[in-house]
């Protein structure tokens, strides 16, 4: 049967040929070039002749050798005419298929050109066996015959595998396709195709995106997203399942051919030893196990490669795609995700990481079966049932795996959930950072972060328990295995222990503790992937927004409400003290201006937010517009009907230039743009900026005012092609003469001529005129609405008759100017005249717009958010020194390295004593069986010993290092300067803290203890090697040559292509966090499909390095196995040169420990890498840990100077002397030459337009801006010299965005728990959110007695207060901070714009509090509405950074040539200011 073996194969494998081309032949599935050629002369055509040729050849030889058979040669049997037939069968079919090639359509030539190579790689093997034969029966003519079948075959196999398989292509884009889509066979097994990229990260010393080929279009995002959405469950594992069907089932393929080669070396190295233990004659068949060896290590590196191909570059970059796109997709549908930007930011970085990753070892849930069932076969052959006896020893441990196992996932899940909690809170203070340091809170959160972390190290440290458990199980079975079947083999039994069956058991053995190690890391990975893919599975299951049964979407015109009931819970979780608002029965008139106004909290947003579909609508119905996707398709008209723009009350601006907000994917329209940028004052502020609308504006604009975000909100709806526009109060965050223009030339001027308006607002004086219709709301009741001229006849309202008439009669008409009221005309005019005035207005608040500069040969502005930093070459060796010191000292280093080498020298020792034991069959001994065995034993017992404390010692080390580091990244981040915190996005700070802490929690340990261990394994198997033959040395030095150079080039391509993945996982990052922040904006403009496209591109912009990473991981794994099959053969062809000096067992030896060379090697720069890589987390750490750091050490000590009182500062003074101030060294000063002084407990406004400095000087008290010239005083103390934290801490200020932090009301207030409940109700009731007569609810039950009357949520200091706050109102948001400040007592406070969202009744009553409240304190109060300060002791009036007026008053609007009288005038409301001013003199 062995003789025609070869015959066999071939026929088998044309068989199987034939069979898959019919199959393809009614169900093609191939690769087409949808692109343009890049070369059109492209031809294959002289290779398919040549290949013909050679082919015709094969098919006249073995006819020959047929006829030959037949008529010629004596003594042939039917068994040789069949072999000669079959295989000149599988010729001729093999000759057509090439003939076929050179006619056939071009997308089948590469497919008949596999099946033909296939075959002919076949013919090569056969070929081979053949030559054996021939020589074997000494057969001249059949032995020239193989001859020429080999060296025709093995040419025609070259010109086959060397075909491409198509020109290059390109993208539509012109950026070339990677060729691994057109390259030929041999190329694409070897994956040669990354030897350019390989070769460039070589020369260049960095890679970025541009070096980087397109990816295959199978691979692109779109593609993927679109195949895993084919198949909707709500079982996420069938969806990956169904969705990369085909390359599961080819890996499982490739798996189990690779399971069998696996074991093709270790029936070569038995036939060899066996040979060794006999008599030694035939040499001829050493030399052909020898060269099986090569054969069978070098066909299972090409299998084991294609399968981990698979695995590592396809599955893994494609499920991680389809990951990220479904869980951004579902960020897009999903209900309140903005309170879960941390856990859905975990899902991306953490789960769908861990996943994909998973998809690396899944195989290995095929392969360790087939393999391990493969391998007790041949040990049931070599020892019989002494083998089945050592895999009790496994059924035995199992139950305690499996116990183990469960406890890990538990612990697991626990953990992802305290990460999750420590990443919301990173969020929430990143989000917050400029009121946690306006309030000197640093050590508070980092007590608050320091406990989230130490929880969730709590957990980390049981998982490393749980580790050190599953690695001693897993380290163990095998041993133990081993040892209880040479036991049984040998005492029980009572067989002898030979080198042949001594070492083929152990080399088997190894590869099954190989295997069952590795299963010890792919039950770690597929518990943590486990619990990640049911964490993400519930995400993706959980509520969606979605238009519910009671949401009417017409397409006719009504807006409005019919018997709705509204509220932001659920309808089945509604209860007592949840906000409701009931029996709302409202329409709204289409293209006129509606008004929508009450108190703070009455539930304005909420009716808003109930007409875009963001609340839950228990009963009645909401009549809203259909939206319409892809506006830019409508070229006819500009307003498109039905479509909808929103204006957020918290400003929501995405990071990049100030016109491309405004453009929100929208055409640029050069006149409409211009348009709306003078109609939303935008225009003098353009001015200002060195790159104007191209100035880029940070996260969140934090480098703009708060009005000029608010005006770019605006301006981004008035600029839409919406017909339906909801504003929620754009007017509070402006002065009253911006707010007066914006009135009069934006929200009632030519562009918003017939489009629906619905404005939230408290500027009732400013907008009613104006009006078609009005809702009055008062705790949320509808207390009156219906039309303007209706409600004033009635008496409800109050609005001149000749503003009335007016607005009747231009209902139906244009809203331009010209028609505008007699009130309207005056005030435009005045406008006009203050917005015609030239003004270089200074941005005041911020630090970055002036650092742009501008080119003036090409127009193009330099990036706010500059392309974050990218080390090239090697990781350095401070990276290194950093790990190594967290971890521990010296002698924490010495102790871990002899731990490993002690491991070594123990797996070492195991395999020389079985030389020694098997040696007992040969020689005579003083020493029984036991003698070995319990010696075996002790050995086999250190091993695992010392194997499992290794990893437990770098488990403690990395717990230790993962604590510090952190700890150090967060303080130094916290204690940041605001410029930082403007540049960096906060996408990009997250990623260090989730993903890059991520890896150094969870893999780095485990990277570098492999990295060591299987370094020290391949230095153990050269030492041994080279000890039993001397000549091996040169060898083994011409290898370590060329491992060092595979090395070098692998690693260097891997660190760069490693570094790409990372900096472009930030933009994944930033845009998640910015899209839950805006999603209401966004699902309310109906532009979710266009956030999801640019979404996709950034997925693929990272996984373009991931992919080129692993198919240079496996063009490193191609080379270094293929390298690696020679070790053994040159041990071997050592051997046989020495045959006289080397024993059986000897030989043994050597020779098992070189079966595990190629592995090892491979590992061993594989895990060198990967250590790298894991590293490139700790060289980002460190680049963080060095950034600059704010200056809080002072000469000055307060609680320590002896003349100091205990409560500074006591008077409240302040003095600005001379004060010059910048943002930064390169540019102009921002406040210029600024002196005057302010007396302890007065109370001074500060006034100017935009930009005048205002921000400024509140930035400087607080010294984030240092003083450029001059100084300030407060109490007499220069604050330059003063310790920053005590500084902060003792002043106080109010801002106009209000923060506050995830909680409850106490901890909001009260963040130091320094007050009582009833100081903190009493400061409730000042604020207005508590009535006087209001008494503390005990709980929630008792809150309220009847369901009509909607309780105070503020009577509850246990109520929750979301993430940034997003479940109170803007105004409330801002009450609370007052309240905080009421509660903080310091004796200076500055208010900025600190009741801008709050109705006017209200911020009277306010202003009466602060008047009676903060009667001994100094407030510094700026202001839009100049009502707030005229009743102050004196107004500062600041214009481009310098003091114009400080005075009283009444002496400043009682002076007509005063800068502040000319403001009261143009305010529209001169005489309520003139006589509050004289009756506060």
């Amino acid at each position: 049967m062995l003789i025609i073996a070869d015959s066999i194969l071939i026929s088998v494998i044309t068989l199987i040929s034939l069979i898959i081309l019919f199959i393809q032949k009614y169900k093609t599935n191939q690769v087409t070039f949808d692109n343009e050629p890049n070369n059109s002369h492209f031809s294959t055509a002289r290779r398919d002749i040549i290949k013909f040729i050679f082919a015709l050849c094969q098919v006249i030889l073995f006819t020959l050798l047929l006829f030959l058979r037949i008529f010629y040669i004596r003594n042939v049997n039917g068994r040789d005419i069949f072999h000669s037939g079959s295989i000149t069968i599988c010729w001729i079919y093999c000759m057509t298929l090439y003939m076929l090639i050179c006619f056939v359509h071009e997308r089948w030539k590469w497919t008949l050109n596999f099946h033909a190579t296939s075959i002919c790689i076949a013919a090569c093997l056969c070929a081979t066996w053949q030559i054996r034969i021939a020589s074997i029966f000494h057969n001249d003519t059949e032995l020239i015959i193989a001859i020429l079948n080999l060296v025709n075959s093995i040419i025609l196999c070259i010109i086959s595998i060397t075909t491409p398989k198509g020109p290059p292509v390109c993208n539509k884009g012109g950026r070339p396709i990677t060729s691994i889509v057109y390259c030929s066979i041999w190329n694409f097994i070897t994956f040669s195709t990354v030897i350019p990229l390989i070769y460039k990260s070589f020369k260049k010393n960095s890679l970025d995106d541009s070096d980087l080929d397109e990816l295959p279009n199978d691979y692109t995002a779109i593609e993927l997203y679109n195949k895993i959405r084919q198949w909707p469950s709500n079982n996420l594992l069938y969806r990956i399942w169904k969705a990369n069907q085909n390359a599961f089932l080819l890996e499982s393929f490739f798996v189990i051919i690779s399971s069998f080669l696996h074991y093709l070396p270790i029936l070569f190295l038995y036939s060899l030893l066996d040979f060794l233990q006999g008599d030694k004659n035939d040499i001829e068949w050493a030399i052909f196990c020898i060269f099986g060896i090569l054969i069978g290590g070098l066909l299972h590196t090409f299998a084991i490669s294609e399968h981990q191909y698979l695995g590592c570059s396809v599955l893994q970059s494609s499920v991680s795609s389809m990951l990220n796109s479904e869980i951004y997709s579902k960020s897009l549908r999903i209900k309140n995700n903005v309170n879960e930007i941390g856990k859905i930011s975990n899902l991306m970085a953490v789960d769908a990481n861990r996943i994909s990753q998973f998809m690396m070892w899944w195989g290995s849930i095929v392969e360790a079966p087939v393999q391990i069932g493969i391998g007790l076969f041949f040990l049931y052959k070599l020892i019989n049932s002494a083998c089945l006896i050592g895999i009790l020893v496994l059924i035995i441990i199992l139950p305690i795996q499996r116990w183990s196992g469960k406890y890990f996932s538990q612990n697991q899940e626990k953990l992802m959930i305290a990460r999750d909690y420590r990443v919301s809170l990173m969020n929430e203070i990143l989000q917050g950072i400029r009121m946690i340091k306006f309030n000197a809170w640093e050590g508070n959160w980092i007590t608050r972060i320091m406990n989230a972390r130490n929880i969730e190290l709590k957990f980390l440290k049981k998982s490393f328990i749980l580790m050190s458990i599953f690695n001693l199980l897993w380290i163990a079975s095998p041993i133990l295995i081993t040892t209880v079947s040479f036991l049984t083999y040998t005492k029980i039994q009572g067989n002898e222990l030979t080198a042949s069956i001594a070492f083929t058991s152990v080399t088997i053995f190894n590869e099954i503790r190989f295997l069952l190690n590795d299963l010890a890391e792919l039950f770690i990975l597929a518990l943590q992937a486990i619990v990640s893919l049911l964490r993400i599975e519930k995400f993706l299951n959980s509520d969606e927004y979605e238009n519910g049964k009671n949401i009417i979407f017409k397409n006719d015109d009504k807006i409005g409400f019919e018997n709705a009931t509204i509220t932001w819970s659920k309808s089945e979780e509604i209860i007592e003290d949840i906000f409701i608002m009931k029996d709302l029965n409202i329409e709204f008139p289409i293209e006129q201006l509606s008004i929508i106004c009450g108190p703070t909290g009455s539930g304005k947003t909420l009716l808003l937010m109930a007409l875009l579909g963001e609340t839950e609508i228990p009963s009645g119905k909401v009549f809203y517009p259909v939206q319409q996707q892809n506006h830019e398709n409508h070229e006819s008209e500009w307003i498109i009907d039905n479509s909808v723009a929103y204006v957020a009350q918290h400003t929501w601006l995405q990071s990049g230039s100030i016109r491309n907000n405004i453009l929100f994917n929208l055409p640029f329209n050069k006149e409409r743009y211009d348009q709306v940028v003078k109609s939303c004052a935008l225009d003098k502020d353009f001015e200002s900026f060195m790159d104007g609308d191209l100035t880029e504006i940070g996260d969140q604009g934090v480098t703009l005012s708060g009005g000029q975000k608010q005006r770019i909100s605006l301006a981004r709806a008035v600029y839409s092609r919406a017909k339906h526009i909801l504003i929620d109060d754009a007017l509070s965050a402006v002065d009253t003469n911006t707010a007066n223009y914006l009135v009069n030339e934006c929200i009632s001027g030519p562009l918003m001529d017939k489009r629906t308006r619905i404005l939230v607002t408290h500027h009732l004086n400013l907008t009613l005129p104006i009006a078609k219709y009005v809702v009055m709301i008062n705790n949320g009741q509808i207390v009156d609405k219906g039309e303007v001229s209706e409600l004033n006849s009635n008496g409800l309202i109050n609005v001149p008759k000749e503003i009335v008439s007016e607005n009747e009669s231009s209902n139906n008409t244009s809203n331009s100017p010209s028609q505008a009221s007699p009130v309207k005309e005056n005030t435009l005019k005045n406008t006009e005249e203050i917005f015609e005035k030239k003004m270089v207005v200074i941005e005041d608040e911020k630090i970055i717009i002036n650092d742009i500069i501008i080119d003036d040969n090409n127009n193009k502005s330099r990036a706010l958010i500059e392309e974050e930093e990218k080390e090239s070459g090697m990781v350095k060796l401070n990276v290194y020194l950093k790990y190594f010191k967290s971890n521990g000292s010296y002698l924490f280093w010495i102790i871990a390295l002899i731990l490993f080498m002690s491991t070594r020298a123990a797996q070492t020792l195991e395999g020389w004593w079985l030389n020694v034991w098997s040696n007992l069959t040969q020689n005579t001994s003083q020493h029984n069986v036991d003698y070995y065995i319990n010696i075996y034993i002790l050995i086999t017992m250190l091993s695992v010993f010392f194997g499992v404390i290794q990893f437990s010692w770098l488990y403690y080390g990395s717990l230790q290092a993962s604590k510090k580091l952190y700890n150090q990244m967060f303080i130094r981040v916290i204690k940041a300067p605001l410029r930082f915190f403007d540049t960096t996005p906060i996408g990009r700070i997250l990623n260090r803290f989730s993903k890059d802490f991520e890896t150094i929690d969870s893999l780095l340990s485990v990277d570098l203890g492999l990295f060591l261990h299987n370094l020290l394994m391949m230095v153990g198997v050269v030492l041994v090697i080279t000890a039993i033959t001397k000549e091996f040395a040169i060898a083994a030095i011409i290898f370590v040559i060329i491992y060092v150079s595979v090395g070098i080039l692998y690693a260097k391509a891997s660190r760069e292509l490693k570094r790409l993945d990372s900096i472009t996982k930030s933009p994944l990052y930033s845009q998640y966090t910015e899209t839950l922040i805006g999603i209401t904006t966004i699902r309310a403009f109906n532009i979710t499909d266009q956030f999801m496209n640019k979404m996709l591109t950034r997925i693929d912009n990272n996984i373009r390095p991931f992919y080129f990473l692993w198919v240079a991981n496996r063009w490193l794994q191609i080379w270094t196995n293929g390298v690696g099959a020679f070790f053994p053969c040159i041990a071997g062809v050592l051997i046989l040169l020495n045959l006289r000096e080397i024993d059986a067992s000897l030989a043994g030896y050597s020779l098992s420990f070189s079966m595990t060379f190629t592995s090892q090697i491979m590992w061993s720069i594989r895990k060198y890498t990967q250590l790298e890589m894991s590293l490139n987390s700790i060289e980002r750490v460190v680049e963080y840990l060095n950034i600059k750091q704010e200056n809080y050490h002072g000469e000055i000590k307060i609680k320590e100077r002896e003349d100091s009182e205990k409560n500074w500062p006591t008077n409240g003074s302040i003095k600005f002397e001379r004060l010059s101030v910048k943002y930064a060294e390169n540019l102009k000063c921002v406040l210029h030459n600024v002196s005057f002084e302010i007396n302890g407990k007065e109370r001074v406004g500060i006034v100017g337009r935009t930009g005048s400095g205002k921000s400024t000087m509140s930035l400087s008290l607080f010294r984030f801006l240092e003083a450029t010239e001059g100084k300030i005083f407060i109490d007499g103390i220069d604050i330059s010299k003063l310790n920053l934290q005590e500084l902060r801490s003792n002043l106080t200020i109010i801002p106009q965005d209000p923060i506050l932090f995830t909680g409850t009301i106490r901890s909001n207030l009260d963040v130091f728990s320094q007050h009582t409940d009833y100081e903190i109700f009493e400061t409730l009731k000042r604020v207005n959110l508590l009535p006087l007569s209001s008494k503390p609810a005990k709980d929630s039950s008792s809150s309220s007695n009847s369901t009509n009357e909607l309780v105070n949520i503020f009577s509850n200091l246990d109520t929750q207060i979301s993430e940034e706050g997003n479940n109170i109102s803007q105004g409330q948001r801002q009450l609370l901070c007052l309240a905080r400040a009421l509660l903080k007592k310091s004796k200076i406070i500055i208010m900025d714009e600190a009741t801008a969202s709050i109705d006017f009744d209200m911020d009277e009553k306010i202003q009466r509090m602060i008047r009676n409240e903060f009667s001994d304190c100094t407030i510094i109060c700026i202001a839009h509405r100049l009502q707030t300060i005229i009743d102050y002791d004196k107004v500062l009036v600041l214009d481009q950074g310098r003091v114009l007026e400080f005075d009283s008053p009444y002496n400043l609007i009682s002076n007509p040539d005063s800068k502040f009288y000319q403001m009261c005038k143009q305010s529209g409301e001169f005489d309520i200011l003139k006589s509050l001013a004289l009756k506060q003199s």
